[in-house]
């Protein structure tokens, strides 16, 4: 668990836009050995919900938003190396946000998390057209699909995608995930049949044991 203190501080410096102090305290942190996910779930999301929260309410602007994102960006890129050099244990990942949909930073997570886990990942991002995630993915035959969104709007061309990728690969495993699905007009996504909704990266962690 990361201390209070740290966290705080962190959340300061990322509102702040104050990319170097927030590189700082992750180095500190990985110079500590503390577990890859425990960043990702107490320190990167949980900051980054935050500011998402602050944004609802008025209190922070869409720029310090941008900001923020940009500086967790450049924080998963710093973080790649210790995440890719995981053994591999030869399974096989597709990840991308539905079409229309840009807001690609737990996607991203999502995607480097799986590399830590030893998977291979094929990462796509944001807003990428539907025809181009199903070519790559008869090219890979991935073991599991993910798919990302965030936006509410954005959830009727996510369950569009699954549809279309069962219809071509009926037992593909697809998990989908993002702020659209526990939306409170969304439908219970705990109750989907065609994909499995995970909303932690403990329930990822659970998911892809059993696979």
């Amino acid at each position: 668990m990361i201390k209070q203190s740290v966290y705080l501080h962190y959340l300061s410096a990322l509102t702040d836009g104050d990319r170097l102090t927030c590189v700082s305290i992750v180095d500190n942190l990985v110079s500590e050995e503390v577990d890859i996910k425990t960043i990702y779930v107490d320190l990167l999301q949980k900051s980054m919900y935050r500011i998402g929260h602050l944004w609802e309410k008025s209190r922070a602007s869409i720029a310090t938003e941008h900001v923020a994102t940009k500086i967790t960006e450049n924080i998963l890129s710093m973080l790649y190396p210790v995440v890719s050099s995981s053994e591999k244990i030869g399974k096989t990942a597709v990840i991308t946000c539905v079409d229309k949909e840009f807001h690609e930073l737990g996607a991203r997570m999502i995607s480097d998390y799986l590399e830590y886990k030893g998977w291979t990942t094929y990462y796509l991002g944001a807003n990428v057209p539907r025809i181009e995630v199903l070519n790559l993915i008869k090219e890979k035959k991935p073991d599991l699909i993910g798919i990302s969104a965030n936006l509410y709007v954005n959830i009727i061309r996510a369950f569009k995608f699954v549809e279309e990728i069962k219809k071509e690969r009926p037992e593909q495993k697809i998990i989908v995930g993002g702020q659209a699905f526990t939306h409170e007009d969304a439908p219970n996504p705990h109750q989907l049949e065609e994909c499995s909704y995970l909303g932690s990266l403990d329930e990822l962690d659970n998911f892809i044991a059993n696979l």
